[in-house]
């Protein structure tokens, strides 16, 4: 019977130091207006931190390009209302960025190096609305 104590009692510590690892790893929680976001993903703890976190969001949006599977940081994201009021400017610190925003009809445009991708998304009031903006490589980018 001991042992069953002390193997439920070292799984609690080992969860109890994973979720405190992973809240650690998150990156900073930032504002814009009144819309808080998360945006990072690199390394497997970061990224990890994010996935854990994304319960907490409404919005969880990913970037990439086919080119290899590569992941994308650095992507300047515009969300907009129905209204055309901009809720959100900001620039991905990696490939994922998190977005608590109200239900409704939000309108993406997504830019990395000067190509712009373009979605609209509807945020309902529970859960999580996830979309991956997916950038094809351009045609100058070849093996030279």
């Amino acid at each position: 019977m001991q042992i069953v104590q002390r193997m439920v009692a070292g799984a609690l510590t080992l969860a109890l130091a994973g979720a405190a690892l992973a809240q650690e790893s998150l990156p900073p929680l930032r504002t814009f207006g009144g819309v808080s976001y998360v945006t990072g993903g690199i390394g497997l703890d970061e990224s990890a931190a994010i996935k854990a976190a994304e319960k907490d969001f409404a919005l969880s949006l990913l970037f990439a390009q086919t080119k290899r599977g590569e992941y994308l940081s650095d992507v300047k994201v515009s969300i907009k209302d129905s209204a055309g009021k901009t809720v959100l400017e900001a620039v991905s610190e990696g490939p994922m960025l998190l977005a608590k925003l109200a239900a409704g009809v939000y309108k993406i445009n997504a830019d990395h190096e000067g190509t712009v991708l373009v979605k609209t998304v509807r945020v309902e009031p529970k859960g999580v609305t996830r979309e991956a903006f997916i950038w094809q490589p351009s045609a100058k980018a070849g093996i030279e």
